[in-house]
């Protein structure tokens, strides 16, 4: 019976192997939109000039990936909240 014992072995680890790729190829498609931009550089700066820094971060927090009008809306949203506030 060494042969049962070699296939079951073998099919234990092409389950292990299998599951890992599976594992490997969820997280990265986690960490790609961790560390990607939502928004160009550019027009990220050019926001964070009117509305400042803070403004900005929390609007890309909240809005959809990669929906630029929804962080400008409501980057100027926070701001202005902010400013009428004091």
């Amino acid at each position: 019976m060494p042969m049962a014992s070699q296939i079951d072995a073998l099919l234990s680890w092409g389950l292990a192997l299998t599951g890992l790729a599976a594992v490997a190829a969820a997280g990265r498609h986690v960490v790609a939109m961790a560390v990607s931009n939502p928004i160009p550089y550019e027009k990220r700066l050019e926001l964070e000039k009117k509305y400042g820094h803070w403004a900005v971060e929390t609007a890309i927090g909240v809005c959809p990936h990669d929906d630029f009008e929804c962080i400008e809306r409501e980057a100027k949203r926070l701001y202005e909240s902010r400013v009428l506030r004091r």
